[in-house]
């Protein structure tokens, strides 16, 4: 929320938390494998002639893995959800909705603002 917020708190704050959103440790390769055959409905395989293990990038909501599709032979990347970060997402956003509505409460003037 703070590094999403720039406007509301100071910038080394926002700085500081974006740093979480591109640094985050990756979720082992098999927590990934079986996501990407609950998501797909059927084996990684007959979609993906490869797909490399080693995240090119993981951030706090999803990481991205480089792959080749299979039959076209194109180069493609994945982006895939974290497990279980459907719900912090929704939490986290029940807490902004709660924290604007305290705000404009004590401040009805801020509800002309794009909060």
């Amino acid at each position: 929320f703070i590094a999403s917020a720039p406007t509301l708190f100071p910038a080394e704050y926002v700085q500081e938390f974006q740093n979480c959103f591109d640094r985050a440790p990756p979720v082992p390769f098999e927590e990934i494998q079986s996501i990407l055959r609950k998501e797909l409905g059927r084996p990684i395989e007959s979609v993906y002639e490869y797909v490399d293990p080693t995240p090119l990038a993981s951030a706090s909501i999803a990481q991205v893995h480089g792959a080749r599709l299979k039959g076209s032979q194109e180069d493609v990347v994945i982006k895939v959800l974290k497990p279980g970060i459907e719900d912090i997402l929704v939490a986290d956003l029940n807490f902004v909705y709660v924290v604007a509505r305290i705000i404009e409460f004590l401040n009805p003037e801020i509800s002309r603002t794009s909060l």
